[in-house]
Formats: C-alpha cells, sequence, structure tokens
C-alpha cells in the first residue's frame, strides 16, 4: 500500500476488511490511516526475518502499539527457508512462537509452497493459528498436501488479483474462517 489516507478509505469503501502490513515497512503513520478508515490490521515478519529471533518483530509491535492478543503472523517460505535442516527450523520456528506467547501474542504461521514440514510437523509446532498460500502446497518431500494434521487453516489466501479500484494498491483476496478448534485470527480494529 503507498500508505494514504485515501487509499486506505477507498479500500474500505470497496469491500475489503482488512490489511496485512509486513513488520519493517509497515510505520505508525500508515497503520494509522489502516485503522482509521475502518480497515482491521494483521502484522506479518518478512519472509525469513524470524531467523535472528523474534526480538525485533517485539520491538516493532510494541512500536506501532499493536496490542497484545493480536495475531501475528510468520511467513514461513523462500530459499533462506530451505536451506536449514527440518530440526533446526522447527527449533527457530517454535523459539519464535513462544517469544511471541510470551508476550501476549498469538503466533500464527503462513504456509507457503514448497513446504518443508509434513502435515503433522506443522500442527507439533508452537503456532496457534495457520494461514494457507494460494498453491498446492506439497511437503518436502513433493507427496503430501502439507496442512496442519487435525488442525487446519484459519486463513486462506486466493490468487492475487491485482490493482483494486484505481487505489494503485496491489490486493490479494483472502477468506478468514475457523480452523478445526473453532479458532479465528485476532487482528488489530481502532
Amino acid at each position: 500500500m503507498g500508505g494514504s489516507l485515501q487509499q486506505a478509505q477507498s479500500l474500505k469503501s470497496h469491500g475489503v476488511d482488512f490489511f496485512c502490513g509486513y513488520l519493517g515497512v509497515i510505520n505508525s503513520q500508515r497503520l494509522n490511516y489502516i485503522l482509521d478508515s475502518g480497515l482491521a490490521f494483521f502484522p506479518v515478519t518478512l519472509a525469513g526475518a524470524y531467523f535472528n529471533g523474534a526480538e525485533d518483530e517485539l520491538s516493532q509491535l510494541h512500536s506501532l502499539g499493536i496490542p497484545q492478543g493480536a495475531t501475528v503472523w510468520l511467513d514461513l517460505e523462500g530459499q533462506k527457508t530451505y536451506r536449514w535442516s527440518v530440526n533446526d527450523l522447527l527449533l527457530k520456528v517454535n523459539a519464535w512462537a513462544h517469544a511471541l506467547i510470551d508476550d501476549g501474542y498469538i503466533p500464527g504461521l503462513y504456509v507457503g509452497s514448497p513446504q518443508p514440514f509434513t502435515g503433522p510437523e506443522l500442527a507439533a509446532l508452537a503456532v496457534m493459528r495457520y494461514w494457507c498460500a494460494p498453491s498446492l502446497i506439497l511437503d518436502r518431500n513433493g507427496k503430501d498436501w502439507s496442512e496442519p494434521t487435525g488442525v487446519g487453516f484459519c486463513m486462506r489466501q486466493f490468487w492475487d488479483q491485482g490493482t483494486f479500484h484505481g487505489t494503485n494498491v496491489f490486493v490479494d483476496c483472502n477468506m478468514v474462517g475457523k480452523d478445526r478448534h473453532g479458532r479465528l485470527p485476532t487482528w488489530v480494529v481502532s
């Protein structure tokens, strides 16, 4: 999002309900435009950012005034992710999730493809919500459709839809629904 109040208002007036912004990219002014326009907000890590631990993300969440109880999404995709062994990656994701939980946030995982984890491994992670990428998600073996076994997704992303109603904002369509435990993501609203 370019970051203007007019863009945020246009998105809201055309039926958009929420905005996902990357930590390290979103700033307080842009967040205020989003919230003041009546859009809900989800913070998302930049892919691979969790390899340095959650300290940077927690600092940014506090600086932006993101309240405890909000779902914070970890973007698990990209080549940096696949260079790690599964066990090391599991430890890093869990350390990130536990740091967020300890600070009062709900850690969520954006599950991209190809996926280094199998369905049972995804479900065993310390994250508490899952968001499905818009592609067929194969595990590291290329065999399974990698969904968190017994948990499912509370968000599903669909293919990019392009710029939206003259806003110069590239919009992805996402659907929010309860996972198999009846849980929804929690977003920030004003």
